[in-house]
């Protein structure tokens, strides 16, 4: 998180005068950020501290550009000068080490991920990388050792145009409360508007994040005014501001719609508790703590480490680490910040003037963006240790030749609508359809690779016949099929999840199913079936396969070829990578009835079961990998490899006459 932390006790003779209590603001921030990443289930909530530094950024920040714009001094060659000094050095020892330790523990395809977001780190773009790749809570966020440097992006480029926005509006003479309140405005809107439409993107839109440091720029600027020297501001502006944030940390959580108004509860709370001052009884004795003020001092080097240190251990082990672990990491994130504070930030931006030093730090940047660039070009340099794994990462991977479909899957118009995918050869005349979510996807790679020349099908999604006939894309699937002739053959392919419900751990089904609800989904779904059997169409059904944990998780052994330094450089690996078949079939049961009941219901309907083509069923026992390859790519989802092998078996069941 960028911050300005002033020495402490070092008061500075402006009227944006050091305040202990900011500092102490920054370790609520910073707790609430490290509690949420460590043990998000004891601080939900916690992750609205990076809100908190937001309006905290543009307080400082903006009442710096004030002191200088006031007094003549100001220079936007200053100013980003000071940024550079401030920013670039802990950063970029973060990133050193974490590319130095990522080279000997990632595989190829991780360390590609790693050096991107090294190299939108060092161009502080990270926030629209991650934008988009995924949402901030999803499977894959705690492998990112990069994830939290989109806070810093968005304040980057945030500060890019403010400096000048103040200059300009100083010169023109305008009134410039009124320009912040403009601003403020606009993005705050823009926030509330695009949260309903697309959360990510309003999660790590910098438009859509503005309005908190423009909110921190606006206290600045009554401050200045003296508009905050009011016995109210200091009386009852802190216990409000404290209860806000209280608020926030307990009732928000990632589940909620977020930032939204959500986030009016971090960002007024902590505007409040900056206005009331160090006249307050609660920021002159609580928050101007001197341990307050210390963990302040070091929030933005603990923000950098904290974070690499949980997500790496995180991808070592295989799965979240133990309490005691994390406790530990976090330990050791304040040592390391401690002296990052010491010996890297404290010296290079309070030290003496060097002339080198900006565009030896400009430079170091920039070798750290080409460094990312090339490790993501290199597809992260698999030479390292590829060959001593126990399978082929590069098999780790689905969907390679996606480039070849084309975008068309016998819809148009409103039949699109909700259709996440639609993929076909661009044969006018395809004789089988996939319909399902993201499993079907996967598997149709294969179909499409191992069909061919003799069938040529399509693909649309996501379609679960449980949503009801009278659902969007059931419905445009079901005009579609029912329009075209040559469809002779319907896949429904479904991950177990989308119809019972799984337990996260174990992904295994948890509870029981009642009578009602088995015979509901029974209804759906024959529904359906029985109007394709009476057209002559033929309906197949593709049981799920095994569910495992990410195939990243279950890369274990030595990750060198020393034995020494394989002490230290390892993957333990999930214990959930081996999987007793009996335990699939045991853990499946409710599911497993339910395709008999199916079958049982419609007779023309077909069941195949993938399971033999991936488990080693007399030895009762089912892997992630097989052979030196992976069968699942993301998730538990197949490979190109298990689905080119599925695929095969397909094809010489249903149609032994195309062998």
């Amino acid at each position: 998180m960028s911050l300005i932390a002033a020495r402490a006790g070092q008061a500075s003779k402006t009227r944006h005068a050091y305040r202990p209590d900011i500092d102490g603001l920054r370790a609520l921030a910073i707790s609430m950020v490290v509690i949420f990443h460590a043990f998000p289930l004891v601080l939900p909530g916690g992750f609205v501290g990076v809100d908190v530094f937001f309006v905290i950024s543009g307080y400082l920040i903006s009442g710096l550009i004030f002191d200088g714009l006031e007094k003549g001094s100001f220079r936007i060659t200053d100013f980003y000068t000071r940024r550079i000094r401030r920013i670039f050095p802990a950063l970029l020892l973060v990133m050193v080490v974490c590319l130095a330790y990522g080279w000997m523990v990632l595989t190829a395809s991780e360390y590609r991920q790693l050096g991107t977001h090294v190299a939108g780190g060092a161009a502080f773009l990270d926030n629209l990388l991650f934008w988009r790749e995924a949402g901030y809570f999803d499977n894959a966020a705690d492998s990112k050792p990069m994830l939290h440097l989109w806070s810093l992006g968005i304040e980057e480029q945030f500060y890019l145009v403010w400096p000048l926005a103040l200059y300009l509006l100083t010169r023109l003479r305008a009134r410039v409360l009124l320009w912040l309140l403009a601003c403020l405005g606009t993005s705050l809107c823009y926030s509330l508007w695009l949260v309903g439409h697309d959360a990510v993107a309003a999660f790590y839109s910098p438009l859509a994040r503005f309005w908190e440091l423009c909110l921190g720029a606006g206290v600045a600027h009554l401050g200045r005014q003296g508009h905050l020297q009011t016995t109210y501001w200091s009386r009852f502006g802190a216990p409000l501001g404290l209860l806000l944030l209280a608020l926030a940390t307990c009732y928000i959580t990632p589940s909620s719609v977020f930032p939204g108004y959500w986030a009016l509860l971090p960002a007024c709370g902590t505007a409040m508790l900056i206005a009331a001052g160090m006249q307050s009884a609660i920021n002159h004795r609580i928050l101007a703590n001197p341990l307050l003020v210390w963990i302040g001092l070091i929030s933005y080097p603990l923000y950098l480490w904290h974070w690499p240190l949980l997500s790496m251990a995180r991808i070592v082990v295989g799965h979240t680490p133990a309490i005691a672990v994390r406790l530990m990491l976090v330990l050791g994130a304040m040592v390391l910040a401690w002296l990052t504070y010491c010996f890297v930030e404290r010296p290079i931006r309070f030290g003496k003037e060097r002339p080198a030093l900006t565009p030896g730090l400009c430079v170091a940047m920039l070798a750290m963006l080409l460094v990312g660039h090339t490790i993501n070009v290199q597809k992260g340099l698999p030479f390292r240790h590829d060959q001593i794994l126990a399978a082929d990462t590069r098999t780790k991977v689905v969907g390679e030749d996606r480039a070849r479909l084309r975008p068309t899957c016998l819809l148009s118009g409103t039949q699109l609508q909700g259709m996440d995918w639609c993929l076909s050869e661009g044969v006018a005349a395809p004789d089988y359809v996939v319909l399902g979510d993201s499993k079907g996807e996967a598997l149709y790679y294969g179909m499409v690779r191992e069909f061919a020349p003799r069938r040529h099908g399509v693909v649309m999604g996501p379609v679960n016949l449980l949503w009801g006939q009278e659902h969007q894309q059931v419905k445009s699937a079901m005009e579609a099929i029912d329009a075209h002739a040559s469809l002779r053959d319907i896949f429904l392919v479904n991950a177990l999840r989308g119809m019972f419900r799984v337990n996260a751990e174990t992904g295994l089904i948890d509870g029981a199913l009642g009578e009602p609800a088995l015979l509901d989904m029974l209804s759906r779904y024959t529904q359906v079936i029985a109007h394709w059997s009476a057209m002559g169409r033929r309906v197949i059904f593709v049981k799920d396969n095994p569910t495992f944990p990410d195939p990243n998780d279950c890369i274990n052994g030595g990750m060198t070829s020393s034995p020494w330094l394989n002490q230290v450089f390892f993957r333990q690996g999930n214990s959930r990578c081996r999987l007793p078949y009996s335990t699939h079939l045991a853990g499946t049961d409710a599911y497993q009835h339910f395709v008999a009941r199916l079958q049982q219901a419609n007779p023309k309907l077909i069941v195949l079961d993938p399971t033999p083509w991936l488990c080693d069923i007399p030895a009762n026992l089912c892997t992630v990998t097989q052979e030196g390859r992976f069968l699942y790519s993301y998730d538990d989802h197949i490979s190109d490899y298990a689905n080119s092998r599925i695929a095969r078996n397909l094809l010489s069941k249903l149609w032994p006459d195309a062998q």
